[in-house]
């Protein structure tokens, strides 16, 4: 597998784990994810080897290795079904034809022709150049074929990709407030990203690489090793734009949390009582994360160091646990990896209470930050690097604490 595509995977881990996008699993009545609520793995993705290409309306025989171009009668994300039925749509021209792009496409991806799908779909758009469908397809199947079988990358693959989804975004505003299509810009311009850099066009590679962050991007740590990127950082811009993105991460998370009523009173895993009152004075990290959650553990040596270096100023981190199967083997299970990775912060299995507190609750982690009066302030979603929750932590550290007007 390439790195390119190694990486686009990487880049969906960063959101964490889904709970709502895998097969069910069942779990006990005090973990989350709750019963009959499904996870994902870390990077989101079912093929490896690149992109999936969608899933269609209609029961399509997918063998493994095929290529499956999703043909969903012209509705957009979030769309309401508008009720007509099949017979209906059968007798519009307009849905007979995108029918028969739709097979010419699958009857060329099913025989390993992804060029001939894409010359299929590209027929279909000029004829109806806002379709969704044609569009997504397209990005799809170019980033697809992006890089050949020696390991050839074909950049302009990639940018024809990033143009045919930014036609997309312009005809569809609606899909701005996708969560999943934002995981998505991020993929693709991302790959914009280094196409740009890689032929020699730095300047508009970082115009790009602020649209991957304006979609929610914030793996900084990559930009700065990432070696496809190295004509962007040399850009005397670059540290500007970086320290610019960082900040902007940091106080969105302030801004766009809004407080909300969280408490919790559980037993840690060394059987001893916990609640988020024996911390009123102090700054209260609360980490939701699981021991089965790829990006959840990647974040737990940030935390360790956090509490290390900020334990003395009034830090405190809790891990609330969301373990599935038997909570006996769970609770076992969490003290191994607690001793194992050195944890020096307590942990306890949280119940769904506790969980359900959490506005829209949707990805493991989710770390909420409590300043010094016990009022939630600030929320991020998903695998962070350090700097930014150590930018949190420090900023409410920093701020003084209120006095009683009684004392």
């Amino acid at each position: 597998m390439s790195r390119l595509w190694i990486f686009c995977c990487l880049l969906l881990s960063l959101y964490g784990c889904n709970n709502a996008a895998m097969t069910p699993k069942k779990t006990s009545a005090t973990a989350l994810p709750p019963e009959d609520v499904p996870v994902t793995a870390a990077d989101g993705s079912s093929d490896r080897g690149g992109p999936a290409l969608g899933a269609s309306d209609e029961t399509d025989d997918e063998s493994p290795g095929k290529a499956t171009v999703s043909n969903k009668a012209g509705r957009k994300v979030a769309e309401e079904d508008d009720g007509d039925d099949d017979e209906k749509n059968s007798n519009d021209p307009k849905v007979k034809a995108k029918k028969a792009v739709f097979a010419a496409a699958q009857k060329a991806a099913n025989k390993r022709d992804l060029p001939g799908a894409i010359k299929a779909l590209e027929k279909g758009l000029a004829e109806s150049p806002d379709d969704l469908d044609f569009l997504i397809n397209l990005v799809k199947l170019y980033s697809a074929t992006a890089e050949n079988e020696d390991g050839k990358i074909d950049y302009s693959k990639f940018r024809k990709a990033a143009g045919y989804f930014r036609t997309a975004l312009k005809a569809h505003p609606e899909l701005n407030s996708s969560d999943d299509i934002k995981q998505f810009a991020i993929q693709v311009f991302y790959m914009e990203v280094v196409a740009l850099a890689k032929t020699k066009q730095p300047a508009e590679a970082l115009k790009s690489l602020g649209t991957a962050i304006e979609f929610g991007f914030h793996n900084f740590a990559q930009i700065e090793k990432d070696d496809d990127l190295e004509s962007v950082r040399a850009l005397p811009e670059f540290a500007e734009f970086l320290a610019k993105a960082r900040k902007r991460e940091v106080d969105q998370a302030f801004a766009t949390t809004e407080p909300f009523d969280f408490n919790f009173e559980l037993t840690d895993i060394d059987g001893k009582s916990i609640a988020k009152a024996d911390f009123k004075g102090q700054v209260l990290v609360v980490d939701i994360w699981g021991t089965w959650c790829p990006p959840c553990r990647v974040e737990i040596p940030y935390f360790v160091e956090l509490q290390k270096k900020y334990k003395d100023a009034g830090l405190v981190i809790v891990g609330l646990n969301s373990e599935m199967g038997d909570p006996d083997e769970n609770l076992e299970q969490v003290k191994d990896f607690h001793k194992e990775h050195k944890m020096n912060y307590r942990c306890a299995l949280s119940d769904r209470d506790t969980i359900d507190q959490i506005p829209k609750f949707k990805y493991f982690p989710t770390t909420v930050f409590l300043d010094r009066t016990g009022k939630v302030r600030a929320k991020a979603e998903g695998l962070h690097e350090f700097e930014m929750l150590e930018a949190i932590v420090t900023r409410l550290l920093e701020e003084k604490p209120e006095v009683d007007a009684g004392t």
